[in-house]
């Protein structure tokens, strides 16, 4: 039965924490959580953009909002953020915050490939074993992980970013399955191409990809909607969802990464890309 917006609150609220909240598919989910009446904590590097975001929400809701400044790729970013939120009773958890560089493996930074992991596997993992107690003694929440279309094979040139989305899509679907009958809904988002701000940090041609952008609203509007009923998996829109599903069959892998590869090679400013084979 699909739930409504007062019972989305009744049945996940009252506070939500949303990580990388300071822009793109994050800044959403909070924007749409407020309006939801849920109270909300934000989590990002860049406070000034959480406290912009904390001022248009409170006004426009009244609802209460804390900002944390926390690197959501150290080490014990999950542990700070515990810490922070002892007293409140954290519903939703939305293990937004990710990132990834394109490019050559071999030619990447060991250190940032590292961190890398942290922020988009380790954090979100600690994150939602440390909070996962409080929401089991109340019979009541939900977690929501943002995994990427990508997450569903290797992607060549995005190698350790798609690993990293795998990671979320299969912690997530099994959790889903180990935690619904105990009031917990734990729901797997699988954007595609999606414009936000972070679109603009690395030197990609997207003239030369086949992409079709979708607004952050629509992705995180079919997150809730997905949430409301018990999903265990979202793919906004129809194109992706045929993409996902051909992505992740067993018959359609090999063909599926050497598409992607040459996809990169056109759109990237690898060296010597003309040189490399196809195999």
């Amino acid at each position: 039965m699909l739930r409504g917006k007062s019972a989305l609150i009744t049945t996940h609220g009252p506070w939500a924490l949303v990580t990388g909240a300071s822009s793109g598919i994050g800044t959403e989910f909070a924007r749409q959580l407020a309006g939801k009446g849920f109270h909300l904590v934000l989590v990002a590097r860049r406070l000034e953009l959480l406290e912009t975001l904390a001022k248009e929400l409170t006004s426009a809701h009244q609802i209460e909002v804390r900002c944390l400044k926390i690197d959501l790729s150290d080490a014990d970013a999950a542990g700070q953020i515990i810490q922070a939120c002892e007293e409140l009773e954290i519903g939703l958890i939305v293990n937004n915050a990710g990132s990834g560089v394109p490019g050559d493996f071999s030619e990447s930074d060991p250190l940032e490939e590292k961190k890398l992991i942290h922020l988009n596997c380790l954090t979100p993992m600690a994150l939602t074993r440390g909070l996962l107690p409080g929401l089991l003694a109340r019979n009541k929440g939900g977690v929501i992980f943002v995994s990427s279309l990508m997450g569903f094979q290797g992607v060549p040139y995005m190698a350790n970013y798609s690993a990293t989305k795998g990671f979320l899509l299969n912690l997530g679907e099994a959790l889903h399955h180990e935690l619904r009958d105990k009031g917990i809904d734990v729901l797997v988002l699988a954007p595609g191409a999606t414009d936000t701000p972070g679109k603009d940090l690395h030197p990609v041609d997207y003239s030369k990809l086949p992409i079709q952008w979708m607004s952050p609203e629509r992705v995180v509007e079919a997150a809730l909607k997905g949430l409301a009923r018990r999903k265990t998996l979202v793919i906004p829109g129809w194109k992706n969802h045929l993409t996902g599903c051909v992505g992740g069959g067993l018959w359609s892998r090999r063909i599926v990464q050497r598409i992607m590869a040459r996809l990169a090679r056109n759109a990237l400013p690898l060296k010597d890309s003309s040189k490399q084979s196809l195999e």
